[in-house]
């Protein structure tokens, strides 16, 4: 009680106002020691420890079961889950939106256009350049830009115009594939679905 900086009374139990400096631990010990008593009459515990009447070895004895080994193997799971998702991840999100002002649109040469709208996300911290490409019908060709270069961790919206000859379409929809890749490390690749229009004849 004297060396306590709050004014509380220990032999009251747990009280708000302990700050936890553990002054009374280290008096209460220092005089058991020149008593001959032992130590640990004033001591961390938790309630049900005291309730229970728990000594050293049987607070170690409950620490230590089944229960606690699962939670930890379970904590011990997600955490390796975790790493091996970050390590893993590619630094570079794709989003491919058709541009719906214009579903299809014959070119000069008969080549049917369709028009997309890529948002692509370099999640990257070093800047670095991109090449789209497609596939999914004979003769699919970017005819916009084919080249993006992104900051790190920045967002661009790009444009990209596909082509493709009316005799490799069928009527209505036909499934492509949108390729982001970079250029200095190809294994940085995001492929997204979309849908070519063929128009009606």
């Amino acid at each position: 009680m004297q060396v306590c900086p709050t004014g509380i009374d220990i032999r009251k139990g747990l009280q708000y106002e302990c700050i936890g400096c553990a002054a009374c631990i280290d008096a209460c010990d220092h005089v058991m020691e020149k008593a001959g008593l032992p130590k640990g009459l004033v001591r961390y515990s938790t309630q049900h420890a005291l309730q229970e009447r728990y000594a050293g070895a049987g607070i170690w004895r409950h620490l230590f079961r089944p229960r606690v080994f699962v939670y930890t193997g379970i904590l011990a799971a997600v955490t390796v889950a975790l790493f091996a998702a970050v390590a893993v991840r590619i630094p570079l999100k794709v989003d491919v939106i058709r541009d719906r002002g214009a579903l299809a649109r014959e070119v000069e040469d008969g080549r049917i256009e369709n028009t997309y709208r890529l948002q692509v996300m370099n999640t990257s911290e070093q800047p670095r350049r991109y090449v789209v490409s497609a596939t999914g019908l004979d003769g699919l060709q970017v005819a916009s830009d084919t080249g993006i270069e992104l900051k790190g961790a920045t967002t661009q919206s790009v444009m990209v115009r596909l082509q493709a000859s009316p005799e490799a379409l069928k009527p209505g929809s036909n499934k492509i594939t949108i390729s982001v890749a970079a250029v200095d490390d190809p294994s940085l690749k995001v492929d997204e679905k979309a849908v070519f229009l063929g128009m009606s004849r």
